[in-house]
């Protein structure tokens, strides 16, 4: 009896790592909200440039605790910047989406934000832990000036059962809370206490 229970354990065990992440990993868009923010005909007008990757690797998103790597097929600049976007569209800014600087210009915005990813990056440590991390550095401009430039950061880690989209879920959760804090340092250039 003592051997069947061990045997089962080894069982149940090897399905719930054989359920855990697979290598490749999708960038999943983030819930859309509840309530719809329209912008007033008279609110800034922002553009969000797509961000520069500037990671070594781009296709490479990840270490798995074999030292494989996890991948993506999606464009990490691509749901970075559009993320950011919605994120400020919330706070009821008028948002467009630029390919380039160049492209943005054309538009003669309010502000401009640019800038570009230095990290995206998650790291599973055991067959239940993952942390995600995401760095950029950005710039948010008027016509005249800048007047925020930082390089924020944010990493999560989850302690879980192994599934196939916790490195999913937990790369977006970080994102969300990187672009929420960003969302609330440029509201604060744009609308200045007075």
């Amino acid at each position: 009896m003592k051997h069947l229970c061990i045997a089962c354990s080894w069982i149940m065990l090897s399905l719930l790592v054989a359920c855990g992440p697979s290598n490749n990993i999708r960038l999943l868009p983030p819930t859309p909200p509840k309530t719809v923010v329209i912008p007033s005909p008279n609110a800034p007008r922002v553009t969000v440039v797509a961000f520069q990757d500037k990671r070594q690797d781009q296709s490479i998103i990840g270490i798995r605790r074999d030292k494989s790597a996890f991948v993506t097929s999606d464009n990490v600049s691509h749901w970075f910047s559009k993320v950011l976007a919605e994120e400020l569209a919330r706070h009821g800014l008028q948002v467009a989406l630029a390919l380039s600087v160049d492209e943005a210009r054309k538009a003669n915005p309010d502000y401009l934000v640019t800038g570009h990813i230095t990290e995206a990056m998650l790291k599973e440590s055991s067959a239940m832990e993952m942390t995600a991390s995401l760095g950029v550095s950005y710039t948010l401009a008027n016509r005249l000036k800048r007047l925020v430039q930082e390089s924020p950061s944010n990493a999560q880690t989850r302690t879980s059962l192994p599934s196939g989209d916790v490195g999913d879920k937990l790369l977006l959760e970080t994102l969300q809370g990187l672009t929420k804090s960003m969302a609330q340092k440029i509201i604060q250039a744009i609308f200045p206490k007075k």
